[in-house]
């Protein structure tokens, strides 16, 4: 496929199918109730309900996606080299999502890679199809709300020791969520904040091997309490076709309401910096068994004789671990929440040293970098980026950083990540009550993309993705 074709068929409107049934559910816990004979932490999982998801599914473009993706994920490269990191999502990943007879689609090349590389882009992919399906489903639920993807790793990094330490993939994190979701909600009187744990799966084998992910999901969303409640979930797990993508959808019930306040409140709470704290986290007690849910219905064909997979996210053995956050901290956990979609946000623009300030020590690696790797560092002054204000439709700005690969012939592939100007002013200088409030607006104000052969993807938090080719470089 020539490289302008690649390009254009990032923006393809397509749609992506959804499915949540009582059927999906019964085979979840038919398949936790099987393997928690074996591995104890399979007991553990929140209640689980199907989820509403209209009909026919949602609509979306691959760039949506990598949008989704590369914002989510750049919390996740702190190195020398994590201003080109930060754009390899989009372009790793920008061959291997199309529109096949109207659906997102895996493309032939993204088929055919060998199985311990769909592995990886199973996982990449699985996290930017969650966010896409996460925030859909949730502006329907929750009208006039914005949601923000924080990294639960972030999170949990500044309150919790000895278990919510390195980002990285060991056995204890393999029980704990990946995301949480933010949500903000402003009226002229009053500011609310509400939280919804995501758990991310995705996979290139049999539809049943969904099963089997979505039950680990339902242990790993049971991880985070706040004020002896648990949040409620999304549990997103895409099933990833040449034929099609679907992805299959669960919602633990929980309770979401983490703080409200005026304006004045909000930005007195959003002017002081917390502090790291020193929690454990505790381990889980089961359920009582005549507690627990069980499946009532028939099993599903499809999983009456099946091989066991290879699962390199295969829960450890014993009871998980519980995250508590006190009641009396919920202030605190707003302040942690909403500084870590501050941060990201100015990192996806490649503005580390302003980033780096909406940290706590521990989020920085000050204590020990040996045991608490850093999120945050500065880049070193030959990487290949370079700081811009790119000029936008219908008058705006952004402002961030783009990356160029030479095509040969002359060309060039650019790749633009940044905010929206305004907005990024008011992150820079610290005003995140501002941003929070704003960054709505940004997203109604936008206009339709020049048709220049790029693809322009704009998110409700103020980020913009831009990926074009151009003659030459400038």
């Amino acid at each position: 496929m020539e490289i302008e074709s690649l390009v254009r068929a990032l923006s393809y409107q397509s749609l992506l199918a959804l499915n949540s049934s009582d059927q999906l559910v019964d085979d979840v816990l038919r398949y936790a109730e099987t393997h928690a004979k074996t591995r104890e932490a399979y007991w553990h999982h929140k209640r689980l309900t199907p989820v509403d998801v209209g009909k026919g599914g949602m609509r979306t473009t691959p760039a949506q996606v990598l949008h989704e993706l590369g914002v989510a994920t750049t919390l996740l490269t702190a190195s020398p080299l994590s201003q080109v990191a930060r754009h390899w999502a989009a372009v790793r990943y920008c061959a291997t999502i199309t529109r096949n007879g109207g659906r997102l689609a895996l493309t032939p090349d993204a088929n055919e890679v060998v199985y311990h590389h769909k592995v990886t882009q199973s996982e990449q992919l699985g996290v930017g199809l969650a966010l896409v399906v996460a925030k859909n489903l949730l502006r329907r639920q929750y009208r006039g709300w914005t949601f923000h993807a924080v990294d639960a790793e972030v999170a949990l990094k500044a309150g919790f020791v000895d278990g919510g330490g390195a980002v990285e993939s060991v056995s204890r994190t393999k029980k704990r969520p990946d995301y949480i979701l933010l949500g903000h909600h402003a009226t002229k009187t009053r500011r609310r904040m509400k939280i919804v744990i995501l758990e991310c799966k995705g996979t290139h084998g049999p539809p049943n091997f969904i099963h089997g992910q979505l039950a680990r999901a339902a242990v790993q969303v049971e991880a985070l309490s706040v004020g002896g409640s648990h949040p409620p979930s999304l549990m997103v797990a895409s099933h990833l076709t040449q034929s099609g993508i679907t992805a299959y959808v669960l919602d633990p019930p929980g309770d979401d309401e983490l703080w409200s306040g005026d304006d004045d409140e909000l930005d007195g709470l959003l002017s002081t910096t917390p502090e790291d704290q020193f929690w454990h986290p505790r381990t889980a007690i089961p359920q009582e068994p005549e507690a627990r849910q069980t499946p009532t219905g028939a099993l599903s064909p499809a999983d009456e004789a099946v091989a066991e997979p290879d699962l390199p996210d295969e829960l450890p053995p014993g009871a998980p671990q519980v995250f508590d956050i006190p009641e009396q901290q919920r202030g605190w956990f707003t302040q942690i929440l909403t500084r870590a979609v501050a941060a990201t946000a100015l990192l996806f623009a490649g503005n580390n040293t302003a980033a780096s300030g909406y940290a706590t020590p521990r989020q920085r690696g000050m204590e020990d970098p040996a045991l608490q790797p850093a999120l945050f560092n500065l880049d070193p002054a030959w990487a290949t980026s370079s700081a811009a204000t790119f000029s936008l439709p219908n008058g705006l700005s952004a402002e961030g950083t783009r990356h160029r690969a030479p095509l040969g012939q002359g060309r060039t592939l650019e790749v633009f990540r940044g905010v929206e100007s305004r907005l990024y002013r008011e992150l820079a200088e610290g005003q995140v009550g501002a941003y929070l409030r704003d960054a709505p607006s940004f997203f109604r104000q936008r206009a339709e993309p020049p048709n220049d052969g790029g693809v322009y993807s704009f998110g409700r938090d103020g980020t913009v993705l831009v990926v074009r080719v151009v003659e030459g470089r400038d």
